[in-house]
């Protein structure tokens, strides 16, 4: 294979590796419908296993980011893949009093498996030949396979779950062991990198940021926050109104499906034509009132379903695009700490905050919670006037 291949090669399986990973932690929203009615939980409770799957992999996802930092031989994006796939048995967990802490620790550690993949995953992609595949679209086409992954994720299991119950997720564990052996046989290696106090200088065609590390990461959080109110509650919401669990699962993965396609064309294309911030700005803005829009008329017929799209490609694509920024972002730690920070951090942050949108669900209904995703991409919004003033 000539040196295009093996870059392309590597970059394939590790983006096979994230979507997968992403795709079995982000099944939960399409089968919590059924979670809460089985077990006779609370929006509040549901969204509490939401928060603990993504403490326990933003929390542990700290320490992986620069536990291994010296190290070259990936280790962890392997046993995460296996850990992953605990959540697949959550159809074997009694109806029993006591069963919200088995699903708690199902939660936990399918959340500790996605902890393991993400900042090896990220060094990994910044190890593959930078000649071979320019490092924006190797960037891109990486956290578009985690996007696509979580927006798949809630239409495989609710149709799944419906045809054979939650026991039929079960069968996704088949595609984990060849994944395991493509994986090893493309030898992936590490990019290793040390903390930096002023914006990385790279040879390559890398955007240079003109925000730093820490206002980057305070973007990224309203930014996952709005994106998080949305693929965590909608299915229920739709549910609720009357609909099946595979149209909730099936507007839920739109949204996604929009917000990871845009991701590709903005961070492949148009960041290389509009400033970034501007661009960020621009597309949140644009796509808030479709949010709006959708989340008023969605309870009330099908119809609205091309709306989660559309929001989606405005909202969503902002993410990805601060991930590509963080590698020449000043102020920031060492790159796999960096890279833990921004795929986990603000996800965690993000956590907590819809912590207390599903208290906030029980209190005032769905419809008022998911409304507070726009409000998020607001606060978003209102952050990068700021910042376009501030770097002019």
């Amino acid at each position: 294979m000539n040196r295009k291949q093996i870059a392309a090669n590597k970059l394939g399986v590790l983006t096979g590796m994230h979507f997968t990973v992403d795709m079995l932690s982000g099944m939960v929203p399409g089968f919590l419908p059924v979670i809460l009615e089985k077990y006779s939980l609370s929006v509040a409770a549901g969204s509490l296993l939401i928060a603990v799957l993504g403490f326990s992999c933003n929390g542990l996802q700290l320490m992986v980011g620069g536990l291994r930092s010296e190290q070259k031989k990936p280790l962890f994006i392997q046993m995460g893949l296996i850990l992953t796939g605990i959540v697949c048995l959550i159809g074997f967990v009694p109806v029993s009093s006591g069963a919200i802490y088995w699903l708690l620790l199902l939660m936990m550690l399918t959340g500790f498996g996605v902890a393991l993949v993400h900042p090896e995953g990220l060094r990994g992609v910044c190890a593959v030949d930078n000649s071979a595949i320019a490092p924006p679209v190797a960037t891109s086409v990486f956290m578009l396979a985690g996007f696509l992954g979580c927006s798949c994720g809630p239409l495989v299991s609710s149709v799944l779950v419906e045809l054979m119950g939650l026991k039929g997720l079960l069968l996704l564990l088949i595609i984990v062991l060849p994944l395991l052996y493509l994986f090893q046989q493309a030898r992936v290696k590490l990019a290793m990198g040390q903390a930096d106090k002023k914006p990385r200088k790279v040879q390559v065609a890398v955007p240079q940021s003109p925000l730093t590390f820490w206002e980057i990461f305070l973007l990224a959080v309203f930014i996952n926050t709005g994106c998080m109110i949305v693929s965590g509650l909608l299915p229920t919401y739709l549910r609720l109104a009357q609909f099946s669990l595979w149209f909730s699962g099936l507007s839920a993965m739109l949204f996604g499906l929009g917000a990871g396609l845009s991701a590709l064309y903005t961070s492949s294309v148009l960041i290389k034509r509009f400033p970034v911030v501007k661009l960020i700005k621009y597309q949140i803005m644009a796509g808030v009132p479709i949010m709006i829009l959708y989340i008023v008329g969605a309870e009330r017929s099908m119809w609205w379903l091309p709306l989660a799209l559309i929001s989606g490609v405005l909202v969503g694509a902002g993410f990805p695009q601060l991930v590509t920024l963080c590698r020449t972002a000043a102020n920031g730690p060492a790159l796999g700490t960096r890279m833990g920070l921004i795929v986990g951090g603000t996800w965690g942050v993000a956590g907590l905050l819809f912590l207390g949108v599903g208290a906030f669900a029980d209190l005032f209904t769905l419809r008022y919670a998911l409304l507070l995703s726009p409000l998020s991409f607001i606060c978003a919004i209102i952050l990068l006037i700021y910042y376009g003033r501030k770097t002019k």
